[in-house]
């Protein structure tokens, strides 16, 4: 977030030296990142810096476990946290969670400009991770896509606020109003959303690791130019286009694309599962951005405008419904029709 937390900085140092036994010397505050619920610091101790990451609420273990697994098998990429001074893989305190990573310098934003070399190779590790065989204790510690369902209810509850008209401030009535006037575009996005989930359902593909977040502001190019891949908490076992749909039609040049794919290898792309996770990442995005403007209490200022002016940029030609849209046409065609909206 682009706010801090509600909690003192010495309480946090504290906290950190009881279950990691650093010796901090100081910790600084970063405004990165576009979680809710999440904090980010650097961490300066006389031994070298570190990342922390700060949660309030439920910690997803797969997220930790994860990279763990890949760097055991030889992933290096995947950014894995370090163990408190008890083993664990994060510490906690009431309804917060300390996550310690080793600082990464380089650069990491969703417009980072990357050459041919590093797209291809990118596109090799993400291979890695979905050919990667899953031991069956974390297979079961890893969430599994269930089609068309994630994020209905988050949808309905930002809806009857609507309904109710129980809107506070300019920048959620700016919101609602956006909202009320694309009814029919995001309703249609839904429909399509749960019909391509539904086919999904019936006869899921194959399913893999994924990241399930994996775009350029979840890397990390250090000064060796080597690929390092963080934020693994939306991870989940899912069709291979989970992550695929990051890549393609993803709003860069199309070069991008093919070079990505090149150090991908064959393998075909499902165009229902893209069309799928397309319109899931639409949904995602209007479930969030609604949740934060309309349903939370502690959000700041500057995040909540963040989060009104990603809401707005949905509808902007070329964004997440416009490729979404593009996607689903490309559906119907491989299905023999012609229009997308032909049923």
């Amino acid at each position: 977030m682009l706010e801090r937390p509600k909690l003192a900085d010495e309480f946090i140092i504290a906290r950190l030296e009881a279950s990691y036994d650093l010796g901090i010397s100081a910790l600084a505050f970063l405004p990165v990142g576009n979680d809710a619920r999440a904090w980010a610091y650097r961490v300066e101790t006389a031994t070298g810096d570190f990342y922390l990451k700060l949660r309030k609420g439920a910690v997803n273990r797969a997220a930790l476990l994860v990279p763990q697994f890949l760097q055991e098998r030889g992933i290096r990429n995947a950014v894995a946290p370090l163990r408190t001074a008890g083993g664990e893989l994060f510490a906690r305190f009431d309804d917060y969670a300390l996550m310690l990573y080793p600082f990464i310098a380089g650069d990491s934003k969703w417009d980072m400009t990357l050459s041919t070399a590093q797209w291809r190779e990118w596109g090799g590790i993400m291979r890695e991770i979905h050919c990667a065989a899953i031991p069956a204790d974390l297979a079961r510690a890893i969430p599994e896509e269930v089609f068309g369902l994630k994020w209905l209810s988050k949808l309905a509850r930002v809806e009857a606020v609507l309904e109710r008209g129980d809107i506070a401030g300019a920048i959620a009535a700016d919101v609602a109003d956006l909202w009320r006037s694309e009814a029919a575009l995001i309703d249609l996005c839904r429909e399509r959303y749960l019909a391509t989930g539904a086919r999904l359902a019936s006869q899921p593909p194959a399913f893999a690791l994924c990241h399930a977040d994996i775009h350029p502001a979840n890397i990390i190019i250090d000064a060796a130019n080597r690929i390092h891949i963080v934020d693994w908490d939306e991870t989940l076992l899912a069709p291979k286009e989970r992550d695929l749909m990051f890549f393609i039609d993803d709003g860069r040049p199309a070069h991008t694309t093919e070079a990505f794919l090149a150090g991908y290898g064959a393998a075909p792309v499902d165009p229902l599962a893209l069309a799928y996770y397309k319109y899931d990442w639409v949904m995602q995005e209007l479930a969030d951005y609604g949740e934060r403007i309309f349903l939370s209490d502690d959000i700041g200022g500057g995040d909540l405008a963040l989060a009104g002016s990603e809401f707005a940029r949905l509808f902007e030609p070329g964004d997440v419904i416009e490729r979404a849209q593009r996607a689903y046409a490309r559906f119907r065609i491989s299905e023999g029709y012609g229009d997308a909206n032909q049923d």
